[in-house]
């Protein structure tokens, strides 16, 4: 496949109108912009630069390039993604991440992108449909699936969660269209810097804010997002 040809795919299965669910998600935002914890864009910033994009990098990273490698052996696939499933530590984050996944999974399948109709059939046979089809996993297999490199692939699945948190903090009232744009510029180095650097062997996080935030979503405001 060109560079070309993989570039348009890229900016087409990454971009906001590419039906993945992500946009039902705030990854913990909401809660701490609700509890006053997060007022503007500096709050923002730090929560993403110290908790969103770090987490990516040690715990989402590495299943998406396991997977990536995997792609083409189903059996792998289900063991790469039960590890997934076991070690997410909270509920909340895991169940968006699978719904992410599984909707990814659903249109690439209808999209007909290659290996995955195979490893859906493998999910169900395994009778694992609420224990599969995590985000990273499923990226790892679509990205091979449309012939992206793993720098593009690494590349677009991080601007996803990027962009779906500063949305998020969009739709919340904690940034303007512009600072949010503003912020996006300051983080690219920072997502640069990470990806230039080797994926850790082992996934594993430490991001105790926004994971607890998530879980605990307070009840008492009309909520615009499942975490």
């Amino acid at each position: 496949m060109s560079d070309t040809n993989s570039l348009l795919r890229l900016l087409q299965t990454t971009d906001s109108a590419f039906p993945s669910g992500a946009f039902a998600f705030s990854s913990g935002l909401e809660a701490l912009k609700n509890e006053g914890k997060v007022r503007n864009a500096t709050d923002v910033y730090r929560v993403l630069t110290q908790q969103i994009v770090p987490r990516w990098f040690s715990f989402d990273r590495p299943f998406l390039v396991e997977a990536r490698g995997a792609a083409e052996d189903s059996t792998r696939l289900l063991e790469i993604d039960a590890r997934c499933h076991i070690q997410n530590t909270s509920d909340r984050l895991a169940d968006a991440s699978r719904r992410i996944g599984r909707s990814l999974l659903s249109v690439h399948g209808r999209i007909g992108t290659p290996l995955v109709a195979a490893y859906e059939a493998a999910i169900a046979q395994a009778g694992r449909m609420n224990c599969a089809g995590y985000e990273p996993v499923v990226q790892g297999l679509t990205s091979q699936g449309i012939g992206l490199s793993l720098e593009q692939a690494e590349t677009g699945a991080l601007n996803s969660t990027v962009m779906a948190f500063i949305s998020a903090a969009v739709r919340l009232g904690c940034l303007g269209a512009i600072e949010a744009q503003s912020l996006l510029a300051q983080t690219a180095a920072d997502m640069s810097n990470g990806l230039s650097m080797p994926c850790p062997p082992r996934a594993g996080s430490f991001s105790p804010l926004s994971e607890i935030a998530a879980v605990r979503r307070t009840t008492d405001h009309a909520s615009l997002f499942a975490t």
